[in-house]
């Protein structure tokens, strides 16, 4: 094909393309319809093409030179430069998450049930069963809070040098935990299941044994500031397993393997949207709980951070009318 047979075929497509970069640029691609922007990527596959042709063919041509510039545009637009991909992320947590959070309400909910009923016979098992309560704690916790806890710290009324250690290997945890939690989904739930109970009996235990020592203020104090983000990370880390879960183990009328693939985008946006109120925890964890403030301020502080979550869960995210 001769070079000007060749701009004649293209000519039409490629001012289309142009004439689409520049109304993307003028209001932004996920404002163009869906019609315009079907039409957008269509005209900038076969515009690629044409590129690679001239390239072979017409090397060092104008009608190269400007077919480059056409499709790099282009490409620009539809797959995002970062500005566009820095508003893609902020409008994904200021408004997508939440929402999606609403929507898997009731996945949420079992995943908290599950970790807060293991939490509660946890607590109970600690003021009525200490020697299995006890087997509940991991063991790097056991002899210090558990065997010598009432000997060694109920004397100073305080948490003492127990607290820096314990706040430490609990926030650890609780990363890991939700690792596992999300993970564990891929064993039908199983892993899902065991890392909630396990980790909400954990924390029932350590609430009991502070509490028979008359330390719970101090207990809580120590937990609820970036427990308060850290907690409802882990449920959320849960859900998302449990979604996994659920769609291999009641796949409906799919293949397993076509329902698990369907699952599998919504569990992993969960879980990534989690992982802020990790590192948000992780500030106020190394920050400031450690401080030497009073036991209500922590509690305080650790009130206004559970309200500020309840209120972006709630409320971000809805429309005018939704609202």
């Amino acid at each position: 094909m001769e070079q000007r047979e060749f701009v004649t075929s293209g000519k039409a497509t490629w001012e289309r393309l142009a004439a689409s970069v520049a109304e993307a640029r003028r209001v932004s691609v996920p404002k163009m319809g869906a019609a315009a922007l079907r039409q957008m990527h269509e005209d900038y596959r076969r515009a690629a093409a044409d590129l690679a042709y001239a390239q072979t063919h017409f090397p060092g041509t104008e009608t190269e030179k400007l077919l480059n510039g056409l499709v790099g545009q282009a490409h620009g637009e539809l797959y995002g430069s970062a500005p566009r991909r820095l508003a893609a992320v902020w409008r994904f947590f200021a408004a997508e998450y939440p929402a999606m959070l609403r929507r898997e309400w009731r996945v949420i909910a079992l995943s908290a049930a599950l970790m807060t009923g293991a939490a509660v016979i946890g607590y109970v098992l600690a003021h009525t069963d200490y020697s299995i309560a006890r087997l509940l704690l991991p063991e790097q916790l056991r002899d210090g809070v558990a065997d010598d806890f009432a000997r060694t710290q109920s004397q100073n009324a305080s948490l003492g040098a127990l607290a820096p250690a314990m706040s430490a290997f609990i926030g650890v945890n609780n990363v890991w935990v939700a690792l596992l939690a999300f993970s564990g989904g891929m064993t039908a739930g199983f892993l899902t299941v065991y890392s909630l109970l396990q980790n909400g009996a954990m924390l029932g235990v350590l609430a009991g044994v502070f509490t028979k020592a008359s330390l719970a203020v101090e207990f809580w104090a120590l937990i609820v500031p970036h427990g308060a983000l850290e907690l409802p990370a882990i449920v959320v880390a849960g859900a998302a397993g449990l979604k996994l879960a659920s769609a291999i183990l009641f796949p409906g009328d799919l293949p397993r393997g076509a329902a698990l693939k369907a699952a599998a985008p919504g569990a992993v946006r969960l879980v990534l949207g989690a992982l802020p109120m990790f590192a948000i925890a992780a500030v106020i964890e190394g920050f400031f709980t450690p401080r030497g403030f009073e036991p209500a301020i922590k509690l305080a502080m650790g009130a206004l951070v559970a309200g500020l979550l309840a209120a972006y869960w709630g409320l971000a995210g809805r429309t005018r009318a939704s609202a």
